[in-house]
């Protein structure tokens, strides 16, 4: 009798450590079962997180070429209008002085009239040569303020020159506030709107920027410059939480 009970007291912890063995195997194994969906799904919330980005980065590409379309759109405009518009005009205003590293208008020089100034202004924005054509349309500004083709299509393409030359962005503020101020039910103000949140971005101004985007957000969400805003909104949230 006494051997049966310490037999049985050998086999009960024996058979009690075998059981505990395969529970932590099981464990074990459920937890590499586990971790491996873990790995599975960090990776696919990555490639997610790429997919996204792509996209957006396609997104804008397309916005792009279709704000480069506008202003082609603008630049055959001009063509028409160079040819049929208004005649010599004479300065009403004295000038503002250019901030310039080199003045390409030299107008002391040529004494241009508004007709030439503008001529030479829609040509180089046509070619892109938007240093050029920032100079000559806000030269046109201040040397005949009351020329003729001053209107929303005129504060657009020297808004955009100004933008595009990327060194005078007071004349980009200038030229779209103008626009904005003095053709509201313009076709080009929304656009005008978004340069000007795009130029307060680059200046660092990122309070007025995000004003803007919450702006276009409540009120202009279906359009292309929303899509603009918010790609670039997008990457700076991005940059913040990285």
């Amino acid at each position: 009798m006494k051997k049966i009970i310490l037999g049985s007291c050998l086999i009960i912890p024996l058979m009690t450590s075998c059981s505990f063995d395969k529970q932590m195997k099981a464990v074990e194994h459920k937890a590499a079962i586990i971790n491996k969906y873990e790995i599975v799904a960090l990776k696919l919330a990555k490639e997610n997180r790429e997919l996204r980005a792509l996209l957006k980065r396609q997104e804008f590409e397309i916005q792009k070429l279709n704000q480069e379309n506008a202003f082609r759109k603008v630049s055959l405009k001009s063509d028409d209008h160079s040819e049929h518009g208004p005649k010599r005009t004479i300065a009403s205003a004295a000038p503002v002085e250019f901030d310039v590293k080199k003045d390409l208008v030299e107008f002391k020089t040529y004494k241009w009239s508004g007709d030439d100034m503008l001529k030479i202004a829609d040509k180089e924005f046509k070619a892109k040569n938007f240093e050029k054509a920032a100079q000559f349309y806000t030269s046109i500004l201040n040397y005949y303020p009351d020329h003729k083709s001053i209107n929303a299509e005129f504060y657009f393409k020297a808004g955009i020159s100004a933008y595009e030359s990327g060194a005078h962005h007071d004349w980009t503020l200038s030229h779209f506030e103008a626009l904005m101020t003095k053709y509201p039910t313009s076709q080009y103000f929304r656009s005008a709107k978004l340069w000007v949140a795009m130029t307060h971005l680059k200046l660092g101004k990122k309070d007025k920027f995000f004003a803007t985007v919450e702006e276009f957000r409540k009120k202009y969400r279906n359009t292309n410059e929303w899509k603009i805003l918010s790609s670039h909104y997008e990457k700076i949230e991005e940059k913040t939480h990285e």
